[in-house]
């Protein structure tokens, strides 16, 4: 039985960089330029509406820059995009918003839009981002029904993100995550696909968008098993400030500058935090600048450009062992070491280009990052003196995009399009995994340097890809898509690694190739206008690491992953009204866990995935700008590897059940003042730690809440306090066992965080 009657330590802040500095920031961003900068965002609208779905109506944008709306008239786009829906279309699967359980997704419409894919798609908006209790950016996709995030409290390091069935004891490897239309996962890096969503600013996220399942052919490509996330960034954001603190030495302070300049608008954002952290060696300090320029060259042409830079270092507290804990031989605050450390430097260009005429849109888009990344992980049990992990990611990344996109209209009044693209994705990097002890790697001159852990790759990766799908609607009450895709891996590898035959090095010299395509299909029908009812098949692939797998095996192909599901929904505009249900099974080709033993990865074999997935929203009450909505979702899943009944998959959750509820109440007559509260009750089903199931994980609940009050006419002015519950077993949203030992993350029982903003 899982306790915290443990005995709780601190430590003092470091003095480099203190919740003074970070307040001091707000004095620095009003000399703040614009500088280019790194994530943008697709905007147009369809012939069918003007109204955008990722951000601000017209309307609402006129009142917010009134002088900018005189000068520029709206854009006579017709082709469609992230943003073209109608309004009465916006109904439906898993948004939570003050505005009600309300999201962007229509599968019976022709359009170049995910949110328009025949699969389970959910979307949240600006102001349901900013709605949300957030204590690390995974966060936000816990409001996405079926999504499971582990937040290792390890610092900056990416948090772990699962869903239908996959493993939150990974770095969210197994969701394709788009930034402004360009892929963030890392390729071969401390974890193939590793996913770090720290960088992203929630105040400056227009929109996210998940597909659940491998069925976009754009975006359910490399990395997508679980489903793809799409983030988009505001393309314009007012001069403003946010400042916020909270539990365990947490401060954090948001500075905005935004400007229009004839048919120009710029901004920028230096976003500084501190936080000492639950647990000892839990310090994480950060600076974040994030810059945007949106160019309108003409009624049918936009270019927008963007940077980021982003510092951060931390402490990591790691896992400890739960006996230790429930014996009370160590705290449950304790770190397994106090020498681990992290640091993460990030430098990204992003630029974007877009055509739109009539029914032909083209999207180009070109990418740039630099990272350097360390990180060092101790082994064994406290106490004891046990080699330290030492890795090194050091990279450049190069991506680029072309996606043409046009629409027709058929002699009978139907629709159908045809989308297409090629994407390449280039890595040229230093991976190093190099045994250590107390923050000092090994040389050569130590015998422990001569490890099975031990490989210093030097490799290029090239990832070119193509796409072409087409979906058709004869008549209004069908539609059917078909497409395929192409991956290609280009390997350039020089690695020296530890050589068990000889106890000594082997240095290789490489170069091979290896690809695979993928196919979609999928058919939606719409007896009548609540009713739709789909059915979907899709695949996708994860590439060969250029650090384990094409170093054994030159010609290892990319994972192939196959899922195919079927599911019916129900949307009832004038209740607010949505339910769905979806049954889905997906096939892996081979499953890449994690060896808890040796923190490598390995391959476990072909593994089965048969689950359904249920969500469920309602608007209770709409009386004089009040609202209030309700809405829920359960998921099941059964996850086993080689179909065996005793073979199950690690750390993969039998079910999760979700339910919240979203409020408004306006304090004024015109709506201009209004409290706002949203509640989320999340519980999490027991998970195996071991294939046997020798050992389980127990179920755990997790509560968030957040209140606020919000005065646009004082300048949008927002006064808010969060908080963040484990009522029960805080040890068990980050466990996992090596030999019989199982080790936990412990979670704090409450996390509170008040705040303020202006302008933003």
């Amino acid at each position: 039985m899982l306790y915290d009657k443990h005995h709780f330590t601190s430590r003092q802040l470091p003095p480099r960089l203190t919740r003074k500095s970070l307040l001091q920031l707000s004095v620095v961003v009003s000399a703040f330029g614009w500088a280019p900068s790194a994530f943008s965002s697709t905007t147009h609208q369809s012939k069918a509406s003007s109204t955008p779905q990722f951000g601000h109506s017209l309307q609402e944008i006129a009142q917010a820059r009134p002088v900018a709306a005189a000068k520029q008239a709206p854009k006579a786009r017709t082709a469609d995009n992230l943003t073209s829906q109608k309004v009465e279309d916006v109904l439906v699967s898993g948004g939570r918003t003050i505005n009600g359980p309300r999201s962007a997704a229509k599968p019976m419409l022709i359009s170049n839009s995910p949110l328009s894919d025949i699969a389970v798609v959910s979307h949240l908006d600006n102001e349901q981002i900013r709605n949300t209790p957030v204590h690390v950016s995974a966060d936000l996709l816990r409001s996405i029904p079926g999504f499971q995030v582990d937040d290792f409290q390890d610092g900056g390091i990416a948090q772990g993100i699962g869903a239908r069935g996959w493993s939150t004891e990974s770095d969210g490897n197994y969701v394709a995550t788009y930034i402004d239309g360009s892929i963030r996962n890392v390729y071969s890096g401390v974890l193939n696909g590793y996913n770090d969503l720290n960088p992203l600013i929630p105040e400056l996220i227009n929109g996210l968008t998940v597909i659940s399942g491998p069925f976009d052919v754009r975006y359910g490509g490399n990395f997508a098993s679980a489903g793809s996330a799409l983030f988009t960034t505001r393309d314009d954001i007012a001069t403003g400030i946010s400042a916020s603190g909270g539990s365990y030495g947490k401060a954090r302070v948001l500075g905005t500058y935004g400007k229009h300049i004839g048919n120009v608008t710029v901004y920028s954002a230096l976003e500084g935090m501190y936080e000492t952290g639950y647990r000892q060696n839990g310090i994480t300090r950060r600076i974040n600048s994030f810059s945007k320029a949106v160019v309108d060259i003409s009624p049918e042409d936009t270019f927008k450009i963007s940077a980021q830079g982003y510092w951060t270092d931390y402490g990591q507290p790691g896992s400890i062992p739960l006996n230790y804990i429930q014996q009370g031989l160590i705290s449950e605050r304790a770190p397994r070491s106090d020498q681990d450390r992290g640091a993460n430097n990030q430098y990204t260009l992003n630029a974007q280009f877009e055509h739109v005429h009539n029914n032909f849109t083209l999207d180009a888009t070109l990418f740039f990052n630099k990272t350097w990344l360390i990180r060092q992980i101790t082994l064994g049990l406290p106490g004891t003196v046990t080699p330290q992990r030492e890795y090194l990611d050091d990279r450049y990344t190069l991506g680029a995009a072309i996606e043409p996109y046009w629409k027709f209209h058929l002699p009978n009044g139907g629709l159908f399009d045809i989308k297409t693209g090629i994407t390449n994705h280039i890595d040229w990097a230093r991976d190093f995994r190099i045994p250590g002890h107390d923050g000092v790697a090994y040389t050569a001159a130590n015998s422990q340097y001569f490890s099975s852990f031990l490989n210093m790759n030097r490799f290029m990766e090239d990832n070119l890809s193509t796409y072409l799908s087409t979906s058709i609607s004869p008549l209004p009450w069908i539609k059917m898509t078909g497409g395929a895709r192409y991956d290609h891996f280009f390997y350039s590898i020089n690695n020296t690694k530890y050589n068990s035959a000889t106890g000594g090095l082997l240095r290789q010299r490489l170069s091979t190739s290896v690809g695979t395509p993928t196919v979609k299909a999928a058919i939606a029908i719409n007896p009548y206008k609540p009713v739709t009812i789909f059915v979907n098949y899709g695949q996708s692939v994860t590439s060969p690491d250029a650090n384990s797998d094409i170093t054994v095996n030159p010609s290892l192909a990319p994972t192939l992953l196959t899922s195919g599901e079927a599911g019916i929904r129900y949307d009832y505009l004038p209740l607010g009204a949505h339910i769905q249900g979806s049954s889905y099974k997906t096939i892996d080709s081979n499953e890449i866990g994690v060896n808890q033993a040796t923190l490598q990865t390995q391959n476990m074999g072909k593994s089965y995935r048969w689950g359904f997935d249920t969500d469920a929203a309602i608007t209770l009450l709409k009386y004089r700008g009040a609202r209030l909505d309700l809405h829920g979702s359960y998921n099941w899943v059964h996850a086993r590897l080689n179909t065996s009944t005793n073979n199950f998959i690690p750390n993969v959750a039998d079910w999760l059940i979700s339910y919240g509820l979203n409020a408004t109440v306006p304090v004024d007559k015109i709506d201009r003042r209004a409290l706002i509260m949203s509640f989320d009750h999340h519980f999490v089903g027991p998970q195996p730690l071991d294939k046997a199931r020798n050992y389980t994980a127990p179920q755990y609940q997790r509560l968030s809440a957040r209140l606020m009050y919000n005065d646009k006419k004082l300048s949008n002015m927002r006064i808010w306090m969060s908080a963040i519950v484990f009522p029960t077993n805080r040890f068990a949203e980050d466990a996992w066992i090596s030999g019989s030992t199982i080790y936990t993350a412990p979670q704090p029982r409450l996390m509170l965080e008040g705040g303020f903003s202006f302008g933003l």
